[in-house]
């Protein structure tokens, strides 16, 4: 019993002497840590302010090592967590080997940004070169890639509408010189039944990595409704035929056919169209002229005769 009371005596010593060890050791670092000491850290390197008439050709130094003054706390945080320091390239000064930083410009904006807590001893002496570029602006049409399969008795009303018609490029000319329009990525949509609307990447942006897009989503989208069809008999008109002939045709009147609202197609009458079928360019020994549609109301969609040419005798006068 009594040996049991001295170990267990001993070991509670043992813990005290070890959590005074573990004080008095965090006691010295916190004051090792709040002295001042000078030190090389990394810094990281953004640029800001870039020219809008220049563009980037290479990046430039995304890192530097610096040497500083300051708290072993501060220290201790930029090497887990290096600063970032933005480059201001409005700083920029053309000389004969291209563009480019001197030392001093590139110092004064990491040591104001470093603030009061640390002092900047040295950083590296090289000029900071910028490749930069000049570039030019052209406007762009976009054209969409789009397969449309429409269910039975539907179509588009109107036109695809496509949100923007035309982009702003801005980049080298060696990018966007031969550059003459815009692909959408490939749209395909199957049984359409009702208004869409899309929203499509550019195709191939990944050839033009140092030019500025004025926007990189295209919008696409369109009204569709569902149709009817009517057949409007109309008279065939025979042009550029000879004074002096008489051309008899068969059939003398075709139909045509009509796709569009019922609203429409029941007040359509054969003087709404004109079928043409024209002497001038058929070749008389084939017996046939071929037809033409020449004029057809705007609000049907779609116009179609039911027969490409009619037969005919030459009756002379």
């Amino acid at each position: 019993m009594i040996k049991r009371l001295q170990s267990g005596m001993k070991h509670r010593k043992v813990r005290v002497f070890l959590i005074f060890l573990a004080f008095s050791f965090t006691a010295w670092f916190i004051s090792r840590l709040s002295q001042s000491y000078s030190h090389t850290v990394k810094v990281r390197l953004e640029y800001a302010h870039l020219p809008r008439e220049m563009v980037l050709m290479q990046a430039p130094p995304e890192a530097v090592g610096v040497r500083l003054r300051a708290s072993g706390f501060q220290l201790l945080r930029y090497q887990l967590s290096p600063k970032t320091i933005a480059i201001d390239l409005r700083e920029a000064q053309q000389g004969s080997r291209g563009f480019y930083i001197s030392p001093a410009a590139y110092w004064g904006q990491i040591e104001a940004q470093l603030g009061e807590s640390a002092s900047l001893l040295q950083a590296p002496g090289d000029t900071l070169f910028v490749d930069f570029q000049k570039v030019i602006s052209k406007t762009v049409p976009v054209r969409v890639e789009a397969s449309l399969d429409f269910a039975q008795n539907h179509m588009l009303d109107g036109e695809l509408v496509i949100s923007p018609e035309t982009v702003e490029v801005l980049g080298p000319p060696a990018e966007i010189d031969s550059l003459y329009e815009l692909r959408t990525v490939p749209l395909a949509l199957e049984q359409i039944k009702e208004d869409f609307e899309h929203t499509l990447a550019l195709a191939g942006r990944e050839h033009f990595p140092h030019t500025r897009f004025s926007a990189e989503r295209i919008s696409v989208s369109a009204k569709v409704f569902r149709f009817s069809e009517a057949v409007v008999e109309v008279p065939v008109e025979v042009v550029n035929a000879p004074e002096d002939l008489q051309i008899q045709m068969f059939p003398k009147i075709v139909g045509v056919l009509c796709r569009g609202r019922i609203a429409t197609l029941k007040d359509l009458k054969p003087e709404d169209f004109r079928l043409v079928a024209d002497y001038a360019s058929s070749q008389v020994e084939s017996g046939r002229l071929q037809l033409s549609l020449e004029k057809q109301p705007g609000e049907v969609y779609e116009a179609q005769p039911l027969e490409t040419s009619v037969e005919f005798i030459i009756k002379r006068e």
